[in-house]
């Protein structure tokens, strides 16, 4: 298909969906964001009560720790630049048929409009 022949309304539902699209995932990202800061929470606390643990068992759990908010936060940028990079594709077909939604009309609807002009 063409930028033509994409018609307005079927653009506008495809925004719609991507927005659900992100919505849920925006609420899903949320949830296991809570679940990873709870396993943390628990990680230190733990560590915190043994005495005995190594520096080196307490530098691996600190290294792990800044490992999982580090791919918290590359992987959110990384679905957010996949959602903003469609949202501006769909934007563009958009911002193309409205150039050219004459001549996607059909003969019938264009001479309909001629002759209302006349």
């Amino acid at each position: 298909m063409t930028r033509t022949n994409i018609p307005r309304q079927v653009l506008d539902f495809q925004k719609q969906v991507l927005e659900f699209q992100r919505a849920a995932f925006e609420n899903g990202y949320d949830a296991i964001v809570a679940l990873q800061e709870r396993q943390l929470e628990l990680a230190d606390r733990m560590m915190n009560q043994v005495p005995n643990l190594p520096d080196e068992a307490r530098e691996l759990i600190r290294t792990w720790r800044g490992a999982a908010e580090d791919g918290q936060r590359q992987f959110k940028s990384t679905v957010d630049g996949s959602f903003d990079a469609v949202t501006a594709y769909l934007d563009r077909l958009a911002g193309g048929s409205d150039d050219n939604e004459a001549t996607a009309q059909t003969p019938s609807t264009q001479e309909a409009q001629e002759e209302a002009v006349e």
